[in-house]
């Protein structure tokens, strides 16, 4: 069973780049100053930087360490050292490793960023209005791992090992490192 739930939030119009999107932790970022502050406003969200990527921290004991996780994205792939523009931004939720008590801090989140001029939800290849698909994903997801005795969230579901699609961690990385730019007439490396 797939255990995350992966909402996708489209930008019609305006694309932002990494230092728009670094406003979500409340601080703007040396290297990549914010054309606009509209990412500002999800700042009390809770999001930190982490390596490449956001997410908001577990502050309990239990489940998983990360409690959702937003990805930048490009041509529907989660990116990497990259400075931006993005078409999309991924929140990313396991049901399994987190309490279930927890999806409200997700429908905070969606919430949030939906409420963003030109925003488009995706969620399981299907464009949404509201939270409904998601918290029923995720109940179903609960209902599955109890009726195996596992409650989502505890030490047992942090064991259950899962596939994985493909291996983003990346060990080396560095801030000083080259970031991708995506320009109008292509791709090409900058600092």
């Amino acid at each position: 069973m797939e255990n995350d739930i992966l909402i996708d939030f489209r930008f019609a119009k305006e694309k932002p780049r990494f230092g728009e999107l670094f406003l979500i932790t409340g601080e703007e970022h040396p290297k990549f100053p914010p054309r606009n502050k509209n990412f500002a406003t999800l700042a009390p969200l809770g999001f930190e930087q982490l390596d490449d990527f956001f997410g908001i921290l577990n502050g309990e004991d239990t489940g998983d360490d990360v409690l959702v996780w937003l990805f930048p994205m490009l041509n529907g792939e989660e990116v990497f050292h990259n400075s931006g523009p993005f078409d999309a931004i991924r929140l990313s939720y396991s049901a399994l490793r987190n309490a279930p008590s927890n999806i409200t801090l997700l429908q905070e989140c969606f919430n949030a960023i939906k409420g963003m001029p030109d925003v488009e939800v995706q969620f399981e290849d299907n464009t949404i209005r509201d939270f409904t698909p998601i918290q029923q994903k995720a109940d179903e997801i609960v209902a599955y791992w109890r009726e195996n005795d596992i409650e989502p969230g505890s030490e047992q579901s942090l064991l259950v090992e899962e596939e994985e699609d493909e291996d983003w961690e990346d060990d080396n990385w560095d801030e000083n490192d080259d970031w991708e730019e995506e320009e109008d007439a292509g791709n090409k490396k900058g600092k």
